[in-house]
């Protein structure tokens, strides 16, 4: 939930909302611009504290030099080289004075041979006090610092020592050397930290409530005129105002916005378009769909009615002429008899017929039990072997198939393998095959198990069948036999019982070479 107030500065009212935005930018901004005044502060009195210790340093120097001046009439400098000289009373008393006016803790006035002539000041410390030796080569002030304490922000010398070489007719007479202590510096920028530190943060609140009331007016109200826009459509194009609109990132944002809406909503409309074209597209489809499929069955009915007329009209007309003859009252017995017995074939031939179109129409098998495809193979070969055609051709067997279940019916699975070995049989009939093209007649029974499938192989060494009549080889009413011989149904019957229980069958034929049928079984409950 977004919570809303206002702040007054002067006559300048600044609107606050603590959204995710704002709250964000205002965090930034805090952190920017106290980090940046923080690191500025840090800067200037780093710049400061360094003046003023060099303004310490230029101060030593002065009094080092006016030293060396009043040093000049001295015992000291005039009799150089003697033993036992010291200073007079006057002179400490005029050392003391300039050290204080210059702010120096202490002093120490050294002969040529390193001997202390004059010292004031606590110069306890042993590297104080090594650093007041200077070699007699020296020719200028030699500058040092000693100690550590807290300075400002971090750890600085404690003390800074200035010690100056003296000179009398181009001989080193001895040195002075003075010290200064820090710590009173380091305290005085300290005492000044908490009104900087006030006036930086006061600083710091105007310039971030200032910032925020600019990013609020130029990013985030453009912003949530954006969001609002984007909330509002609906199908409709609300377009922002031209003063919504700065001249800016966000005002191209704008307009980029305002080009996607007028995109989305011409894109829109083509999809409705679209969508309607479509829409009577599929209306045509279904139409012209249920068309064909209405044509498509009644060309199979009357493929159908053909083949039925044709199957069953040629024994009907053989009928026919034998009852027309039958009817002649000058036939003998054994003609009559011969007769009926051809009319009674031809019957037969009908029932057949009616038999293979009732085995083509059903929709399910009635036993849809698992059955033993070898067995069931077996049990065709044993009725089919005392057939005289079966006497003609080499029965060869190669079942290695470990899983021979089947889901097939036992009496789907005997009707399938007897029509593929009879159209096998017929297939190498010597009648067929021209005395040139005659070759051993094998029949090769395979069997194989593969990814959850029995595999049955049924090859002949018939005539085979040409590339243009295997394209139509599960068709009803097809058939390569001779008119009189077949209804072409058999295949198709296969075809139907295969697809029925999930499996598939093939068949691979060359001309002169043989055909082979080929079964793929889905496995039943092997128990």
């Amino acid at each position: 939930m977004e919570r809303q107030f206002q702040m007054e500065v002067g006559n300048l009212r600044i609107p606050f909302s603590f959204n995710r935005l704002k709250t964000v930018i205002m965090t930034s901004l805090a952190f920017l611009i106290l980090s940046a005044m923080l690191l500025i502060h840090v800067v200037t009195a780093k710049l400061n504290e360094r003046d003023l210790i060099n303004a310490r340093i230029q101060s030593g120097r002065l009094l080092l030099q006016s030293v060396s001046i009043i040093l000049s009439d001295q015992p000291l400098i005039r009799n150089v080289g003697r033993k036992n000289k010291r200073l007079g009373t006057d002179f400490g008393r005029h050392m003391v004075s300039l050290l204080h006016m210059g702010e120096f803790s202490g002093i120490m006035i050294r002969d040529g041979k390193g001997s202390t002539v004059f010292s004031h000041g606590q110069w306890g410390n042993q590297n104080l006090l090594q650093s007041t030796v200077i070699p007699q080569s020296a020719r200028a002030i030699h500058i040092d610092f000693s100690g550590r304490t807290w300075g400002l922000f971090w750890h600085a010398p404690e003390k800074v020592i200035l010690v100056m070489p003296l000179w009398v007719k181009g001989r080193f007479a001895g040195s002075v050397a003075v010290f200064s202590d820090l710590k009173p510096l380091y305290a005085k920028i300290r005492a000044s930290e908490p009104v900087i530190v006030a006036y930086i943060g006061m600083n710091a609140l105007i310039l971030v409530l200032f910032g925020i009331y600019l990013l609020s007016r130029t990013v985030v109200r453009p912003i949530n005129r954006l969001v609002a826009v984007t909330e509002r459509y609906n199908g409709a194009i609300p377009t922002l105002q031209k003063e919504e609109t700065p001249n800016n990132e966000i005002g191209r944002l704008s307009q980029s916005l305002n080009r996607m809406l007028r995109q989305l909503d011409a894109n829109e409309r083509k999809l409705k378009e679209n969508i309607s074209s479509l829409e009577a597209a599929n209306e045509e489809i279904k139409k012209t769909q249920d068309e064909m499929v209405k044509s498509e069955k009644m060309a199979s009915v009357g493929r159908l009615a053909t083949g039925v007329a044709h199957e069953i009209g040629n024994p009907l007309g053989i009928i026919l002429g034998y009852i027309e003859l039958l009817q002649r009252g000058d036939l003998t017995g054994l003609e009559r008899g011969d007769f009926l017995n051809r009319v009674e074939s031809e019957i037969t031939r009908i029932h057949r017929i009616i038999r293979d179109l009732l085995d083509f129409s059903r929709q399910t098998d009635g036993d849809q039990h698992d059955s033993n495809a070898h067995e069931i193979l077996e049990e065709v070969l044993t009725i089919l072997s005392p057939q005289p055609l079966f006497e003609k051709f080499y029965l060869k067997r190669s079942l290695k198939a470990e899983s021979v279940v089947v889901k097939l019916a036992q009496d789907s699975l005997k009707q399938l393998f007897l029509n593929i070995i009879i159209n096998a049989a017929d297939a190498m009939d010597d009648e067929h095959i021209r005395p040139e093209d005659f070759v051993e007649p094998v029949l090769t029974l395979e069997s194989f198990n593969e990814e959850g499938f029995l595999i049955m192989r049924f090859s002949d060494t018939g005539c085979g069948i040409s590339p243009d009549e295997i394209k139509r080889i599960f068709d009803p009413f097809f058939t390569t036999k001779e008119p009189g011989k077949g209804t072409g149904l058999g295949l198709s019957i296969c075809y139907t019982m295969m697809d029925r229980a999930g499996g598939e069958i093939r068949v691979e034929s060359e001309p002169g070479v043989g055909t082979t049928v080929i079964l793929e079984m889905p496995l039943g409950n092997d128990e």
